[in-house]
């Protein structure tokens, strides 16, 4: 049986490179993530997708995309959703047409995925805002209460599998109460057990029937000295506090809050727990991922020894079930419905879709 890498990779361009199809062949990776570097047209990006699924070592090929909503939104030849902020403050006079119009923009948004050939949507963010949270998050959360963001992610999730799409919870154990950029450096949090149940609420409701969740590389000295992606205590509470029993994936290891090379950091998260390492190989551009490929890392990840996907984790992913794709009528359907309820809503000048 061919070994699979435990990596969900970037690529550099529109289409695979000879060094990527190389590197794919000896070993492919879990999945495939896409980010603005590879979109161009729709016709290009589902090319790209089939020649990725040459390269993958499952029945159903797992290519995902940061599909947030808002200023993180990929794919947008479908037309742009709300950050999920918007549903929050809507929810707050108008609860049931908020829940209705998250649901609808999580389907949306899985939807445009579908459409062009991907189909792994990570999100929903269940971190928990607080007046000091850090732009990098900033309306990407649904809001600052736990109880309101279980409702909407809960709402949102069941939208973007409805769309035909897997999804992955993030940021865990909770990016709300940082105050640094991840991307940049390692933020710590400084809050108390106690007040990180409130961070922990959204995660331990929703992970026991979740395929996936992502870290945070955010340190929590109350719970360990170690940032949670390395950390085993930290780990082993969504294992055994939260119920979680899919796999847990290391966010974007070439962000600068990790210590080491690029490999030890793959190497460090894997041994602490994780499952699958995300190396996005963007080049971090204004605290985000950055459109241009990081030539320098994937040199190091062709010449790097690193450890192969378990059986368990590969066989989890052979047995993953991939939703059904929604039909174009229900998608016109769906875009309908929401623009109705979105014309009505009290913040739809707050968020401008165009």
């Amino acid at each position: 049986m061919q070994p699979v890498r435990p990596l969900l990779m970037g690529v550099e361009g529109t289409r695979l490179t000879a060094a990527e199809k190389d590197f794919f062949r000896k070993a492919p990776p879990v999945g495939f993530l896409l980010f603005a570097r590879n979109i161009e047209t729709p016709e290009q990006v589902r090319a790209l997708c089939a020649e990725m699924a040459e390269y993958s070592a499952f029945e159903h090929p797992l290519i995902a995309v940061d599909q947030e909503g808002g200023r993180v939104q990929r794919i947008t030849f479908g037309g742009r959703l709300p950050p999920v902020r918007a549903f929050g403050e809507w929810h707050a006079t108008e609860p049931a047409q908020a829940e209705e119009a998250c649901e609808l923009a999580g389907f949306l948004l899985a939807a445009q995925l579908r459409d062009v050939g991907a189909n792994w949507l990570l999100g929903p963010m269940l971190d928990v805002a607080t007046p000091a949270t850090h732009a990098i998050i900033g309306n990407r959360a649904f809001a600052e209460d736990a109880a309101t963001v279980i409702t909407l992610a809960q709402a949102y999730a069941k939208g973007v599998e409805k769309g035909g799409c897997l999804r992955c919870l993030k940021h865990a154990p909770g990016h709300g109460r940082a105050t640094a950029d991840s991307h940049l450096e390692l933020p710590v949090v400084a809050a108390s057990t106690e007040e990180l149940q409130t961070d922990f609420a959204p995660f331990a409701a929703m992970a026991p029937t979740e395929d996936f969740i992502m870290t945070a590389h955010i340190r929590y000295p109350a719970l360990d000295d170690l940032p949670a992606t390395y950390s085993p205590r930290i780990l082993g509470l969504m294992r055994h506090c939260w119920h979680f029993g899919g796999l847990i994936l290391a966010d974007d290891v070439g962000m600068k809050a990790l210590p080491g090379s690029y490999a030890q950091r793959i190497k460090t998260s894997l041994e602490a727990g994780c499952d699958v390492a995300i190396t996005a190989l963007s080049v971090l551009k204004h605290g985000m991922a950055g459109t241009t490929f990081d030539a320098e890392n994937f040199s190091a990840l062709q010449s790097a020894s690193l450890p192969f996907l378990g059986s368990e984790s590969r066989a989890y992913l052979a047995a993953l079930q991939q939703p059904a794709a929604p039909t174009a009528q229900q998608v016109a359907t769906a875009q309908a419905r929401f623009a109705q309820l979105w014309a009505d809503s009290p913040v739809r000048m707050r968020y401008p879709l165009s």
